[in-house]
Order: structure tokens, then sequence, then C-alpha cells
């Protein structure tokens, strides 16, 4: 029998709870909503970069002690693919790496949407060095537009807001978890030049076409895998695994003519990173590879360089445990038991 101090303590805990949006089942939560909570965006408007990077890697800490599969998918996924490159001691320390880089990612995330706007721009401004910036002002000058590549890796979401303050026109096909980011990325993006494209709202083929015709550049990401506009005639590899070829870019390029480049922000400590741009050619390579593919490459290799960069681990381990979880069951090393095929919610 619950005493009455209990019942009346319930309801104004779930009333805390219900003002500061705090998520009551994080389990059923992924990781995206679980660190966009309310009172996060408000903590952002006043921690300092180092504190609030803190704070966040606490509660990511909280959310993958209490998601133990989803953490154990993304372990098995990277152990896979590295166990033959990397002994173990090496890999096991960039696992833990790489769960501070998916955090590191929503920190940066969070930190473009909601941190004080001045200060994010001074940020975005001294912190971030564009290399071999010459490529994209010469495929700008060709007045077709820019497909900029870029995939889920390092800090990608200061990609957009650097080439807005440096005078690039530049539009960002995106998709919002929350209204509440929809709404404060919407404001800050108007008031630097930058256009967003909802993925949620409109035609988005439309609205890309119409960026480049009016000679901007156009961010989009090649490792969205769930989003491919896939050919059932050709598949491609990337980290040795089998995926249907997409081609999004390649209609894209088709149909606009727009010179593609790809773009990945590395991360490089101390609160600095660097932008490298990389020119691909307009169309097949002498191997045969579509632009799709050759901007896959390009990842793959940062991928390798630094795995602990990239956060679509777990997207990737439910294709290889969807796909390979027979072949590979009855193997030693165990890494794709099949306790590893999963139901998850996406992280993005």
């Amino acid at each position: 029998m619950v005493s009455q101090t209990e019942s009346l303590s319930l309801p104004r805990f779930w009333s805390f709870c219900k003002f500061f949006s705090l998520p009551k089942f994080s389990l059923k939560l992924g990781l995206s909503k679980f660190l966009q909570m309310r009172l996060n965006s408000f903590l952002f408007r006043i921690l300092p970069f180092a504190i609030s990077r803190g704070y966040l890697l606490g509660l990511g800490k909280l959310y993958y002690f209490l998601n133990g599969k989803e953490k154990r998918l993304i372990s098995r996924t990277i152990r896979y693919i590295f166990r033959r490159k990397m002994d173990d001691p090496i890999l096991s320390g960039k696992i833990q790496e790489t769960f501070r880089g998916i955090i590191d990612h929503y920190h940066e995330k969070l930190f473009v949407g909601y941190s004080h706007f001045p200060r994010l721009r001074q940020f975005l401004k001294t912190r971030i060095r564009l290399a071999d910036k010459e490529r994209l002002q010469e495929a700008l000058a060709a007045g077709k537009g820019v497909i900029l590549v870029t995939g889920h890796f390092g800090a990608v979401e200061f990609l957009p807001g650097v080439l807005a303050l440096n005078d690039y026109p530049t539009s960002m096909i995106c998709r919002f978890q929350t209204n509440r980011l929809r709404r404060s990325l919407s404001r800050r993006a108007q008031a630097v030049g930058l256009e967003i494209i909802d993925a949620d709202e409109g035609n988005i083929v439309l609205a890309a076409m119409k960026a480049l015709k009016q000679g901007r550049i156009l961010i989009t990401e090649c490792d969205e895998f769930d989003e491919w506009r896939t050919d059932p005639h050709r598949h491609t590899y990337f980290l040795g695994c089998k995926l249907a070829s997409d081609r999004t870019l390649e209609l894209l390029r088709k149909r606009s003519g727009a010179t593609i480049l790809t773009a990945l922000v590395r991360r490089q400590g101390q609160k600095r990173y660097t932008c490298q741009f990389t020119s691909i050619g307009n169309g097949p390579d002498p191997g045969g590879l579509t632009v799709s593919e050759q901007c896959l490459q390009i990842l793959e290799t940062a991928v390798e360089t630094a795995p602990e960069q990239w956060y679509q681990w777990k997207k990737l381990g439910k294709i290889i445990a969807s796909r390979l979880e027979v072949e590979y069951d009855n193997q030693e090393c165990g890494y794709l038991a099949p306790e590893v095929a999963i139901s998850v919610p996406d992280q993005a």
C-alpha cells in the first residue's frame, strides 16, 4: 500500500519531468531525441563550450548504460570492420573514442542550434580552417552550382555555417528531430544567408535543383544509407561491406551539370577543425566508379584513418547484421552473434 507521502510526491516528480521535458522512459528514445531534451536547449545558451561538452558526455554514458544492446551493436560493428587491421588494445581504445565522437557530434549540433549566437559566429570564423578552398571557388566560377558531398564524419555540423559566414552561397538538405531545433536553426540560417532545405517539407529534389540553378553550393551526405535511391543492377563496397549502389548524386549531376566536390571537417583537438575539399570527376572515373562511389571511397579512406570521427556505425551494423548474420554466426570471433540483429531506434 502506497503511503500518502509517496502519493503526493510522485505527481510532483512527474510535473518536474514535464516542465524540463525529461524523458520518463529513455529506453524508448533514440540518442538524438534523448540529448535534445528541452533542458539542454536552455543549458547550451549559458554553458561554456568545454562544460557543455562534459555535461553531454555524461548524458551519453547514461544513455548507453540504459541501451546496452545498442552499445554492443556499435562495438561489434567496429570490431568486425577493423579486427584484422588493429591490435585488440588499440581497437578497444578506438571504440571508446568512437562513443565520445558520437556524443561530440550531438554536442556540435546543439552548440550550433542553441549557443549564444555572437559567440557561435566568432567560433566558426576562428576555429575552422578551409584547406584548398580555391577548388571550391573554381567550381563556383563555372556558374552551374556545386554539389558538395560530405558524410557523418567529424564536425560536419559546422560546415554549412562556416561556408555561409565566408560569403559562400550555401544550401543544406537536412531533417530535424525536434521542431524546437528546426525553429532555432531556421532563424540562425536566415541571419547568415544559409538556405535550409527541409527534407520533411515539399519536394527536396526540386528544391535542390533550384539551388544549383541559382549557382549555389548544395551540401548533401553520401552515407545516408536508408535514404539512397538504389540501383538494382549495381552494387558497391564500403568498409568491406557490400551495398546497393546509390543513384542520387548521378541524377543530380546529370540534371544540373553541377561540379561535384567532397568536404570533410576533421576534428584536430583543442577546438580546432580543418575542412578539406577534394575534386570529383564529372562522371565515372577511368576505373568505372560512379561519382557516388568516388565520394564513398574518399569517405572510406577518412574513416579508416580516423574511425572515431564517423558516427554511422549503428546503421552500418544493422545492415551487416541483416545481411551477414548467417554467414558469420558460427565464427569463433563472435563479433556478429545473432543477438546483434536487434531493433533499435535511429540516432540521426
